[in-house]
Order: C-alpha cells, then sequence, then structure tokens
C-alpha cells in the first residue's frame, strides 16, 4: 500500500476521534537501509503512486565544521559542487534534469549541506551517474573558484542589501560565545571568501564531502533491489576518506545574564524587536516542549502573542515566535514590530508580561490541541511529497540516525502533556536567558547642497 493510501486511511479516525482519544498513529515508512563497503548510508523507500522518483545527498558538513577566517566554505560548495566533475561539464546537470522535466537544487545550513533531485522514474540512473561524479570526481581549480566567488559575494551583497538583513549576524553574535561554531553566519565574510585560495578550499572539500560523510536517499517510483545495485554502479567505486574531524562545541546552556545589541538599519522603515532565548538543540531533551511553547505563544492568529497584542492591545503591526531547528544548541526567537506610537521597551514589557504568565499558568488545553494538531498537519503534508519526503528522511538519519525521526518526534509530541511546555517555559523563557536585539532605523544620510551652482 502506498504511503498516500495509508495516509488516507488516517481521516476517518480522525474525524470520529473525540478530543480525549489519541489519534491514529501514521505508519512506518519501510525504510530500508544499506551501507556500502566506502561507508556510503543508502536509504531507500518504495513508493507507486506517482511516476516520480526523488533523491537526496545529505553532506554532514555546514558553516558549523569552519573555522574563524576560513568562513563560507560549505555554502561556497554549495555552489561549486555545479561547477563541472571529470565526466560531468559545468552546467550539464542543470541542463540535463531540466531536460527531463524534473527539478534540483542544493541548501546548506549551520548543520549540513542537502542536494536533491526530483525527476520522472526512468532518470533515475542519470541522476545516479551525475550526483556520483561530483562526490567522486569534482574538479577544483582556480577557474571555478574565481567564477563562483564573486556569485556568493554578489548573493551576500543581495541578502544585506534588505531591510532588517542583519538579525541573523547580530543575533548569533549575541547569544552565541566565543568559540562556538554558530557564532557566524554560514554565508561568511567577505574577507575570508576573498582570501580562500585553491588550497583552502579543496582541503575542506577532501575533508568533508566523502561518502563515510554522506547519506543517499531514494524515495519513489523505484524498485529498491535494483537501484541498491545502481548506486553500487555508480557510487561504489568512491574511495572513502578519513574520518573528519570531531567538531568541537563548548559547553552551552540558558545564559546567565541579559544580553542587549542595537543594530542601525537604514532600509528599516520601522524598528524590530528580537528576543531570543537560548534552548537544547533540534530533538535534545528539552527542544520539543520549546517548540510547542513557541508555537503556542506566537505560531498564528489564534497565538496568545499575536491575538494580545497585535489584536487585542493593537501594539504591534506583526509578531511571531519559533524555534530555529539547529542541532547542537538551539534558539527561540519572538520578533514583533511596534506600531508607531509605541516604544519598544513597552512591548518587550507586554511580550515579558506574557511569558511570566505562561511559565506560571501553561497553555489551555484548547491551545495544546491546536498546536498538536498544526503540527500534525504540517507532519503529514511533508510525508505526500516526494522531494519534501526524501529530505526529511535524511534529515532524521544525518541528525539522529533515525531516518523515521520525523513521525517519532511527531508521535512524542501528540504525548506531550501540557505541563512539559510550561516546564520549558520556567527553564529558558528567564530575564537572564534573553538575549535582546533591537533593530533601529538610521536615518539615510542627505547629501549636502550644490554650491555655487555646481552638482
Amino acid at each position: 500500500m502506498t504511503l498516500l493510501l495509508l495516509l488516507a486511511a488516517l481521516i476517518p479516525a480522525a474525524r470520529a476521534a473525540t478530543p480525549a482519544q489519541a489519534p491514529a498513529p501514521i505508519p512506518s515508512l519501510a525504510i530500508e537501509r544499506h551501507t556500502l563497503a566506502n561507508g556510503l548510508t543508502v536509504l531507500l523507500r518504495e513508493d507507486h503512486a506517482s511516476p516520480v522518483v526523488a533523491v537526496n545527498i545529505w553532506y554532514n558538513v555546514g558553516s558549523k565544521n569552519e573555522e574563524p577566517g576560513r568562513t563560507g566554505f560549505a555554502h561556497l560548495f554549495e555552489h561549486y559542487m555545479f561547477e563541472g566533475s571529470a565526466h560531468v561539464p559545468g552546467g550539464e546537470q542543470f541542463k540535463e534534469v531540466f531536460g527531463m522535466g524534473g527539478e534540483l537544487n542544493a541548501n546548506t545550513t549551520n548543520d549540513r549541506t542537502d542536494y536533491y533531485d526530483v525527476v520522472p522514474a526512468e532518470n533515475l540512473e542519470e541522476v545516479l551517474r551525475l550526483e556520483s561524479d561530483r562526490m567522486g570526481f569534482l574538479d577544483i581549480n582556480q577557474r571555478g573558484l574565481d567564477k563562483q566567488r564573486p556569485i556568493v559575494k554578489n548573493e551576500k551583497r543581495l541578502r544585506e542589501n534588505k531591510a532588517y538583513s542583519g538579525i541573523e549576524a547580530g543575533m548569533d553574535q549575541t547569544v552565541w560565545d566565543a568559540g562556538h561554531p554558530y557564532k557566524w553566519p554560514v554565508i561568511g565574510s567577505m574577507q575570508d571568501l576573498d582570501a580562500a585560495s585553491v588550497a583552502d578550499v579543496k582541503n575542506f572539500h577532501d575533508r568533508y564531502y566523502l561518502p563515510n560523510n554522506a547519506v543517499i536517499v531514494v524515495n519513489g517510483d523505484q524498485d529498491n533491489a535494483r537501484t541498491l545495485a545502481l548506486i553500487e554502479k555508480w557510487f561504489g567505486g568512491i574511495p572513502a576518506g578519513a574520518t573528519p574531524p570531531a567538531l568541537r562545541v563548548p559547553p552551552t546552556g540558558p545564559m546567565t545574564a541579559r544580553r542587549e545589541a542595537t543594530i542601525d538599519d537604514p532600509k528599516a522603515q520601522l524598528p524590530m524587536l528580537i528576543m531570543a532565548f537560548r534552548i537544547p538543540g533540534n530533538d535534545k531533551p528539552g527542544w520539543r516542549e520549546s517548540q510547542v511553547a513557541a508555537k503556542i505563544l506566537g505560531g498564528g492568529r489564534t497565538s496568545s502573542l499575536v491575538q494580545k497584542l497585535k489584536y487585542d492591545r493593537r501594539m504591534v503591526f506583526d509578531i511571531e515566535a519559533d524555534v530555529e531547528a539547529q542541532h547542537e544548541d538551539d534558539i527561540l526567537i519572538i520578533d514583533a514590530i511596534p506600531v508607531p506610537g509605541v516604544s519598544i521597551a513597552q512591548v518587550e514589557a507586554a511580550i515579558r508580561a506574557e511569558l511570566d504568565e505562561f511559565a506560571q499558568d501553561g497553555p489551555t488545553d484548547r491551545e495544546m490541541a491546536r498546536v498538536k494538531a498544526g503540527l500534525r498537519a504540517k507532519e503529514l503534508n511533508a510525508l505526500q511529497d516526494a522531494g519534501d519526503l526524501a529530505a526529511a528522511i535524511a534529515e532524521g538519519e544525518g541528525f539522529h540516525h533515525d531516518p523515521e525521526a520525523v513521525i517519532h518526534g511527531g508521535d512524542a509530541i501528540m504525548r506531550m502533556d501540557k505541563t512539559a511546555p510550561r516546564d520549558a517555559a520556567r527553564r529558558y523563557l528567564t530575564r537572564p536567558n534573553t538575549a535582546a536585539i533591537v533593530i533601529r532605523p538610521k536615518p539615510k544620510a542627505v547629501p549636502a547642497p550644490a554650491i555655487g551652482g555646481q552638482p
């Protein structure tokens, strides 16, 4: 039975359930696991509901694996891996996959780099050939570096040329202590990109972009046995490398004293307040409880902060709360834009009052039911798309060594008692564990008037 049919079977049970009843469990994804001799982890899942197949290759490397003075390399390779390899000229992979009627792309975070293709099922072997060639035979040279470096730098400029673009860097600089691998932005610094040599980037590549540091997921209209043989054919000959160095993360817990930062932003029209709280990393004890607390407080129109500060008291144009979902350690963020006439201090005081009330009383049964239903719906939607599901499987394996983590994490939330997010708020949403970052509109400089009629 396909996953789509299995999910459809849950709907009658969900409609018949009363609030006191647990929802029907989501069935197992029936993932087949293999490990090649070179250490490549292979996860296969058959689903013949539609004639498409998704290939996801997850490399266990992100900006956290860089070093100060050598930042931006993981994001650089997100681009460089499309530059060409021994048997695939630069740009050829885009040309081929788009010619199949498929899609492909990549993305990088603090924690990982992810490449994916979604194509008609008959094109699976060609996609495996293309992906294996850049894993095993990437052509790293000065010409390619000189081409990709300005592309990445221009992307950085475009990001920074927007209002509120300094939030991420300002928050990371304020929240994380010296030596923490989340201290610098994923895209890196201009200086580090300019200083990078071919030897620098090649050393980084050879350390992390290895079969024994990667996961490949194939999900969709394919036969597991045949696909395993194809993966062995195209990836099996790529040699393993040395085990990547262990990541050094300093001991991190809640902040012990409030931190503040102000960022002047000439592109911002209105001030913004960001309140950031250190919480445990993705799926570590306390993380899901903090995630649920964030959703109750600022996750949608009926959440308490949105309802009270935006609609009832009309103090803010917008306000929301969520978690970053980073792996080593994480941040719960509340951001708000005050309406004219309301100060940042007034908004923070109103938010703090709501946090204190939540830590005292916890959520209502209705709030817990709303958030659980919303998170379960998001989970079910991800399971129905071949590419999204392949990405979720890869993330589960890469972060938690559990390819069905998307289901197991959702099950944990559905079992969660309402005291759990309250206790998380008491531990993490405290005054000492607050980093308050203010984005302050900065008036643009007015050119001096011309003298003597000269421009």
